[in-house]
């Protein structure tokens, strides 16, 4: 973000909290400010960051691994398509808030649900957009390979996989950005820790300040985790980034 409409930004809070003069509803800019650095170096704050890190990384390794080979699948198999096309199509719609009574049903309170509801956030992105980047595969690779003696392995290998990837890549950002938002969500609710938790924590002692200063620790973790899949995505395709702008 510019630094100048960050600096635009701080100094219509810091008027608009004067103006309102309702600490509960928008605190002091400085003192939100001084919460935000101190949040940083609270051993307590970073403990608990770690933990839903963690869930955020586990959950989104399931999501990936039933994702990307459901995708695949999906996305080379006209049968596998109309088969599990009806069953994913269903169950993605479901809101993703309506699975928290059910999976602490299944799990009980703690790690569980949470690691769920990431999983549940996750998948259906990467099964998506893993199905799009193999249907937008030519097909006339496919024949190409087949002609040449190529079986299933190499066609996967050589042509599947890497066509794939931009797609699959794209489905990554939208899993661990759904994935990070859900588990500040299952953490109001089935946990007693975490950040999540944390928020609930401030807003029942009415520490307006540590809440709006969380709320931007987690949207800057948030961004950075993406940031870092546009790295990577930048490196395993870079053929896509020679203009400096993504092509297809």
């Amino acid at each position: 973000m510019n630094i100048s409409v960050m600096a635009g930004l701080c100094l219509a809070w810091f008027i608009a909290a004067r103006m309102i003069g309702k600490p509960l509803v928008l605190p002091d800019f400085l003192e939100t400010l001084e919460a935000f650095l101190t949040s940083w170096v609270d051993k307590k704050v970073m403990r608990n960051m770690g933990l839903t890190m963690y869930r955020v990384l586990v959950g989104s390794f399931y999501g990936l691994v039933v994702g990307s080979i459901l995708g695949l699948w999906m996305g080379y198999s006209e049968k596998a398509l109309t088969l599990f096309s009806p069953f994913v199509n269903s169950i993605r719609q479901i809101p993703i808030m309506a699975w928290v009574p059910l999976s602490i049903i299944w799990f009980g309170l703690g790690e569980g649900p949470t690691v769920f509801m990431i999983f549940m956030s996750a998948v259906f992105p990467l099964i998506i957009n893993t199905i799009s980047g193999v249907t937008g595969i030519d097909r006339n690779y496919f024949n190409a390979a087949r002609s040449m003696g190529a079986n299933t392995t190499a066609i996967f290998r050589d042509i599947v996989i890497p066509g794939a990837m931009p797609g699959f890549l794209t489905g990554l950002r939208l899993a661990l950005g759904s994935g990070w938002m859900s588990v500040i969500c299952a953490e109001f609710i089935a946990t007693s820790s975490g950040f999540g938790y944390l928020m609930i924590e401030a807003q029942e002692r009415l520490q307006t300040s540590k809440l709006y200063a969380l709320m931007i620790m987690s949207a800057i973790v948030g961004y950075a985790m993406d940031q870092l899949i546009r790295l990577v995505e930048r490196k395993l395709t870079s053929w896509r980034f020679k203009d400096g702008k993504a092509k297809g």
